[in-house]
């Protein structure tokens, strides 16, 4: 008797491609469909959303870190992804460092760009 196990067709093949920057250099990742090479973001301001955080040594270096690591940069869509945050939409995304999620205001820019200014 067949189970239908050996008999069902084998998905198609998925694009993928290799991970060239960030933690997990040359790992293999698939592709989104709305992940495209040419579709780049730059990081407009990184805040704690709607999360309640605690004043204290860890939560503030954590903060100061991924500010100053992603605020006022441009990044390519799989870049973002790669480093682990979930891009959301065109204007947001989120990213998980320390333990809480930091929300991350993107907006769409036309290329790689030279960071913005940074705040005080």
């Amino acid at each position: 008797m067949v189970t239908g196990a050996h008999d069902a067709a084998p998905p198609p093949p998925e694009e993928s491609y290799i991970v060239s920057e960030g933690k997990k250099r040359g790992s293999t990742r698939d592709v989104r469909h709305d992940a495209r090479h040419d579709k780049f973001y730059t990081v407009t301001r990184v805040h704690p959303g709607d999360g309640l955080l605690t004043d204290n040594w860890h939560t503030n270096e954590v903060f100061q870190h991924v500010r100053d690591n992603f605020e006022g940069y441009t990044f390519v869509m799989r870049t973002l992804e790669a480093w682990g945050a979930v891009v959301e939409s065109d204007d947001r995304a989120s990213y998980t460092a320390g333990g809480r999620v930091w929300v991350l205001d993107l907006q769409p820019a036309e290329g790689k760009k030279r960071r913005l200014a940074p705040k005080p």
